[in-house]
């Protein structure tokens, strides 16, 4: 059992998915769910080395060991990407099993299911040669992959995202890093074909889209210029900024009309900002700053930069918003609960 302290703290608990009845969480290797405040263990993920790391924050963060994330499929079994896999629910065992080990890179940033139960990620490893960029997919909800698309080498350096829009049913797709290696598109088919919104500079770097009926709005990851969360016209596609913030912006999430994103701390000449700050907007056009967490003292190349983190929601509206602290003081392993969306914007 993992103690809550009041009702808005879950401490040592990453929550990773809210759902109508209950939330799910982690701790180290072990995935906890949540009802009415009571913290119940029901899967462990299979993976006797890492588990262990896991169980001590230093080496948690040092190894990246950790769930990363976790979604409820279509199927209703569970997905997680975990260091150097992706890890399905084996409801029979209470075990989350390995079926795909990751070759290049420590994970995925996303896993992204399709309207119709297929699943897609993106490889993200730091591929200083410009090799070849593999696109997987599954079509039988997680139990095998295969590469679906592949960007050549020398034209990206990796995957950032890859998302579905809801009202049309496309794949939004983001890559990074360098100048020119920096791509927004989308899928209409599932990979069989690309369509390039834009391509380019930093301006164009993202790692997350937040999906709106005329917009489609991302915030700029990037160390090299100024950040804004920018919005994307579906009638043109023409890029607009909408709001200047503190840092890279690697973590965003929605829910409903709302929208959530924070900024990470991993200074560089122009981003010199040591706090990781919560963004939200009811609008998705005005944007307000809600709170700040400061970076802990711990060497952020090594154990990882400060950033606040969102869990997926499967719900359409929620007057709560969670989040999860990592590598910030404080909050680090942590996660908090605000109440009121409301009150927030007043």
């Amino acid at each position: 059992m993992i103690a809550i302290q009041k009702e808005r703290i879950y401490r040592n608990i990453r929550i990773l998915e809210v759902n109508s009845t209950f939330l799910i969480g982690a701790s180290g290797y072990r995935l906890y769910k949540i009802i009415n405040g009571e913290c119940i263990l029901f899967a462990k993920l299979k993976d006797c080395k890492f588990a262990l790391l896991s169980k001590i924050k230093l080496t948690r963060r040092l190894f990246r060991a950790e769930v990363h994330e976790y979604k409820s499929l279509k199927n209703n079994n569970g997905i997680c990407i975990a260091k150097k896999g992706i890890f399905l629910e084996n409801k029979t065992t209470g075990k989350f099993e390995k079926v795909f080990h990751i070759l290049r890179g420590s994970r995925p940033m996303t896993l992204c299911e399709d309207q119709n139960g297929n699943l897609f990620f993106g490889e993200y490893y730091s591929n200083q040669n410009r090799r070849e960029v593999h696109i997987y997919s599954s079509s039988d909800s997680g139990k095998s992959w295969t590469v679906i698309y592949t960007f050549p080498s020398k034209m990206i350096r990796h995957i950032h995202s890859i998302q579905l829009d809801p009202y049309t049913g496309f794949l939004w797709i983001a890559t990074g890093d360098k100048d020119g290696e920096c791509i927004i598109a989308y899928t209409k088919d599932g990979f069989q074909s690309l369509e390039i919104v834009a391509k380019g500079g930093q301006e164009f770097r993202t790692c997350k889209f937040l999906f709106f009926k005329e917009k489609i709005v991302y915030g700029s990851d990037s160390p090299y210029i100024e950040n804004y969360i920018k919005a994307i016209n579906r009638s043109d596609n023409s890029i607009q900024p909408l709001q200047k913030v503190q840092g890279s912006v690697i973590n965003a999430c929605q829910i409903g009309s709302k929208g959530i994103i924070s900024t990470t701390v991993e200074p560089s000449e122009i981003n010199r900002e040591r706090n990781s700050y919560l963004w939200i907007s009811d609008d998705s056009i005005k944007w307000f700053q809600v709170c700040s967490y400061k970076k802990d003292f711990y060497n952020g190349s090594l154990f990882q930069f400060g950033s606040i983190r969102f869990p997926h929601y499967n719900i359409p509206e929620s007057d709560s918003i969670f989040f999860s602290g990592h590598a910030l003081s404080k909050i680090d392993g942590h996660s908090t609960e605000f109440m009121n969306f409301k009150n927030m914007l007043s």
